[in-house]
């Protein structure tokens, strides 16, 4: 059935201990970069007993907590240059620029198998958001309602104007990173004390206000608390980015930042491109989990 070699996913070998957060930011194809951080984690074992994500970072964690190390890479290696992963063909056809039945149906069940078991065994605190279009707040579902169509994902994944809003649970919902872009202060809010954050932007980056402002307001006019939002995002994400910057230089945070310039978008389809992040992530994830474990606590 799998066009693939099958990854079993294995189980993790150290937790760290309780009020220790996995903070992740999306990106698109930029997320590659956080699924290399997470083979490094994967090579030691580590699991983290809490691990948050919107858009592309909650994405990519799926593979890392079923434990499938290689997994990413070979849907970089194999599928994402491929038109029906991402494309402007998928905006025109289907309203979306990410063919989300492909990467959440077609790959996890055809080709590059997913350990949905495995996933499901792990004992930690696993949290997707995606944005309540209703209210422009940032609704947040835990591993143990992950539904079998990774619907939960996908609307966390739908950015707006490029993807289609999702219903589900009577929710009209979109991307989790318009609201928390990273997730810091659900973390916090949440009892957590120490927090890994895995960002998929330079050191430096500062988000601009869209310049799709009157795109915005037609294509949402009947969520006027959204479009606040979106308008307001940039403000939102500077401030998140300023509390993760904060909390590293008092010694209460892990910042993991692509180091090299980026070369990649959030739609880029380039395969050397993608694999080279992939791999600049797997190897700083190798720097910083060494720092993270001499810490007082991270040992085995």
């Amino acid at each position: 059935m799998y066009t693939h070699k099958i990854i079993k996913g294995e189980s993790p070998k150290i937790f760290l201990p309780k009020g220790t957060a996995l903070v992740l930011e999306g990106g698109g194809t930029r997320g590659f970069y956080s699924a290399g951080v997470f083979e490094a984690f994967m090579d030691d074992g580590i699991m983290f007993p809490y691990v948050i994500g919107v858009s592309a970072g909650a994405a990519n964690a799926l593979s890392y907590i079923s434990g499938q190390r290689g997994r990413s890479r070979q849907i970089v290696e194999h599928y994402v240059s491929d038109k029906r992963y991402v494309s402007r063909r998928n905006l025109f056809r289907y309203g979306s620029l990410f063919g989300y039945d492909f990467i959440f149906k077609e790959i996890p069940n055809k080709h590059v198998f997913w350990d949905r078991e495995m996933f499901k065994s792990v004992d930690i605190e696993f949290l997707t958001g995606a944005i309540d279009c209703k209210t422009g707040k940032t609704v947040w579902f835990e591993k143990n309602e992950m539904s079998y169509d990774f619907i939960e994902t996908l609307a966390s994944c739908s950015v707006p104007l490029v993807a289609k809003v999702v219903q589900h649970k009577g929710y009209d919902l979109l991307d989790g990173g318009i609201a928390d872009p990273i997730p810091i202060e659900k973390s916090i809010a949440d009892g957590n004390n120490f927090h890994v954050i895995v960002l998929t932007r330079n050191h430096g980056f500062r988000l601009e206000p869209t310049s799709s402002a009157w795109l915005v307001k037609r294509t949402y006019k009947n969520y006027p608390e959204l479009i606040e939002i979106i308008l307001n995002r940039h403000e939102i994400y500077n401030r998140q980015l300023e509390l993760c910057e904060k909390l590293e230089q008092e010694g209460r945070a892990i910042i993991i930042r692509p180091q090299k310039p980026l070369e990649v978008t959030r739609s880029t389809r380039d395969t050397a491109k993608l694999l080279a992040l992939y791999d600049e992530g797997h190897e700083e994830g190798k720097i910083f989990l060494k720092e993270l474990l001499r810490r007082e606590g991270f040992s085995n």
